[in-house]
């Protein structure tokens, strides 16, 4: 029985107990069975394809043994882990790839928790009053994700590729983690509070209602800005489609070679999204020392032969009056502001209505600052040793026009009001 036919109400005097429910060590063990066959999942999901690609080329060199290591590596580098070969780098987390190990361990972990006692749970009274059975299963459920991470990077090392230790297990207990936290959400909506009541309470009296108001239109403003950086990369791929055409030809590859790079570049496009976000916000991006991609000029530097690639624009000066796509973010902003403003009463004072738009913003801004620091990363050495967007400009850049858009919006709406 799924927890939304239930009634969260942690003061409630219903004691009976679901004859499915689990507690104590059976839930820990349920829980570290989830949380394991999650990890080997979502490995196996990422791995196999590369082992297959392996069987169906003509033009592969490698035993298939490095191939399985590989896809290993793939699944590790989704969860944050480190790769290294010699003294080239790869940090550079593909966030399409890094759905499969999330989505995958969401599900696993959605039903432990659809097992947990409907009755009154015992609670532990120092730790907010947190349920006893989600301490259990939580911390189980995360470690014995972590376990296959940790065993992952051991059997995996140095064939060809060598991940971080620390960093697989570090990378997989926070997938494990949110993964648990975000089927706790989509359990107990509407009642999340009640899985730590005295928590909450003590949450709820301390965080300022200003903020409160202002996280649902910040993640909204956030989204807005990232969606248009989605449509502007999938614009500039159509419009460059025949010269993407022209690399595959010169590479040369078989057809399974194609399809595993296309694949490859494909679970890049969030990341490259937020990269020509920052570049309509105005800070840009780069591939490496010396390269940068800005509203005046492009100048990408030298590039490895990867299709995708092509869709920069030339070498040299961009076309005067670019800086107009800052726009964008702007109206993002009056988004944010609009949405701000169905938070608060109509008759608010200004200054409310304009404290909540503003705290909208700089939600929106501190989740594209975190955001476009987690899309960058490494993909080499010396040349490539960094590539995406500088997080903390973008996050400035940003914040300065959401402000701008919002304000607008706050000011029109408030002399409207005032106008009846």
């Amino acid at each position: 029985m799924s927890l939304l036919d239930r009634r969260r109400k942690p003061t409630a005097s219903v004691t009976t107990r679901s004859p499915n429910a689990l507690a104590g060590r059976p839930l820990r063990w349920r829980s570290a069975v989830a949380g394991a066959s999650a990890a080997l999942l979502s490995m196996v999901t990422i791995a196999l394809p590369a082992v297959l690609a392996w069987v169906a080329s003509s033009e592969s060199t490698v035993d298939w043994t490095q191939a399985l290591s590989v896809g290993s590596s793939a699944w590790l580098l989704a969860n944050g882990a480190h790769l290294r070969s010699g003294p080239a780098s790869i940090s550079l987390m593909p966030w399409l790839l890094s759905a499969i190990p999330l989505i995958i361990a969401t599900v696993s972990a959605r039903r432990v928790v659809m097992q947990l006692d409907d009755g009154r749970p015992r609670r532990i009274k120092h730790w907010g009053g947190l349920r006893r059975d989600v301490a259990d299963a939580a911390p189980t459920f995360i470690c014995s994700y972590a376990l296959v991470g940790l065993a992952t990077s051991l059997v995996t090392s140095g064939q060809p590729l060598r991940p971080s230790v620390l960093g697989s297990v570090l990378g997989t207990a926070v997938v494990g983690f949110a993964s648990f936290l975000i089927a706790l959400v989509l359990e107990f909506r509407g009642d999340f509070g009640s899985l730590a009541p005295d928590l909450t309470a003590v949450l709820e009296a301390r965080l300022s209602i200003l903020v409160r108001r202002a996280i649902r239109p910040g993640l909204w403003g956030a989204v807005a800005i990232f969606g248009a950086g989605l449509v502007l990369t999938l614009v500039q791929v159509g419009m460059h489609l025949g010269r993407i055409g022209q690399l595959y030809d010169t590479l040369g590859a078989d057809p399974v070679g194609v399809g595993v790079l296309s694949i490859g570049q494909a679970t890049l496009l969030p990341n490259v999204a937020l990269w020509a976000a920052s570049w309509m916000a105005g800070p840009g991006f780069g591939f490496g020392d010396g390269s940068a991609i800005t509203w005046s000029a492009s100048n990408p530097g030298l590039l490895p032969l990867v299709p995708g690639l092509a869709a920069l624009p030339d070498p040299g000066p961009l076309p005067p009056g670019m800086w107009l796509i800052v726009l964008v973010p702007v109206a993002a902003g009056a988004f944010v502001g609009w949405r701000a403003l169905r938070e608060v009463s109509r008759l608010s004072a200004l200054q409310v209505k304009a404290r909540t738009a503003a705290s909208a913003c700089v939600v929106a801004a501190l989740v594209l600052t975190l955001a476009s620091e987690l899309a960058g990363g490494s993909l080499g050495a010396v040349r490539l040793g960094w590539i995406g967007a500088p997080s903390l400009e973008f996050g400035v850049a940003v914040l300065g026009e959401l402000l701008v858009g919002a304000g607008v919006v706050v000011c029109l709406s408030h002399l409207r009001a005032a106008r009846r």
